[in-house]
């Protein structure tokens, strides 16, 4: 099963209000005259549509691209909720769209926390789709005060980042680009059985194989997690 498939029913889905992050950004795209008017915009990795249709709503077209049906068939579920009809989803990886797309160009490529760029091919791809790309990221590992005990406990190193460092990439060959860093702290409150998914999903996303039995001695309760982030923003 994809496990993107499997973490659908639990992630984040579009909330009409800009969340910390967005509103952040939003203001710097402003900053940089950055228009979406008539633009087409290919959000890759889009998820269940936490960024897909804020940008539709300000878009021409919005081309939505992601590996998970399930995280698709929920980005279609609130589209229909909020009356957005400008949205084109692929059920694709980046790669296979790439591959089965060779010509094809947009406005406005978009990337956000989704570790596709493994190579600098998939670097050179993800530029070569649009005159503009926005891309955005973890600039440090996400702490999780709930999370980092259970890594430390199976010995696990937690996976996030894209293994091609795109800024270097950028800066290796010479691209002009703006760079933005936000703070980002959030509180969750997870049942029991919600967190003992959550904690295994991300040991399997880690490549450790770890079972739910396994968990249970180290999760008794319900918990309230503290994540922080540094998030990274570029624009080119």
């Amino acid at each position: 099963m994809n496990l993107w498939d499997k973490k659908a029913k639990s992630y984040a889905r579009y909330n009409p209000k800009l969340n910390s992050i967005q509103k952040q950004s939003f203001e710097e795209f402003k900053k940089l005259n950055i228009d979406f008017k008539d633009k087409v915009i290919l959000d890759i990795a889009c998820g269940t549509g936490v960024w897909s249709l804020h940008l539709a709503q300000r878009a021409k077209e919005l081309i939505a691209l992601d590996s998970s049906k399930s995280m698709l068939d929920i980005l279609y579920q609130d589209a229909k909720e909020f009356k957005i009809d400008n949205i084109k989803t692929y059920h694709l990886s980046f790669e296979d769209f790439v591959s089965n797309h060779p010509q094809f160009h947009c406005d406005i490529a978009f990337l956000s926390m989704a570790p596709v760029l493994n190579s600098k091919e998939a670097c050179q791809n993800f530029i070569r789709l649009a005159a503009l790309r926005i891309y955005v990221t973890w600039h440090h590992y996400r702490q999780s005060d709930f999370l980092e005990p259970i890594f430390r406990h199976f010995n696990v190193k937690a996976k996030g980042f894209d293994k091609e460092n795109l800024e270097d990439f950028l800066t290796q060959n010479h691209y002009a680009f703006s760079r933005f860093i936000f703070d980002e702290t959030r509180k969750v409150k997870r049942t029991q059985e919600e967190a003992l998914e959550n904690a295994l999903w991300h040991l399997q996303m880690s490549g450790a194989e770890v079972s739910k039995d396994e968990l249970r001695p180290l999760i008794k309760s319900d918990i309230d997690e503290t994540i922080t982030s540094k998030i990274k923003v570029l624009i080119f």
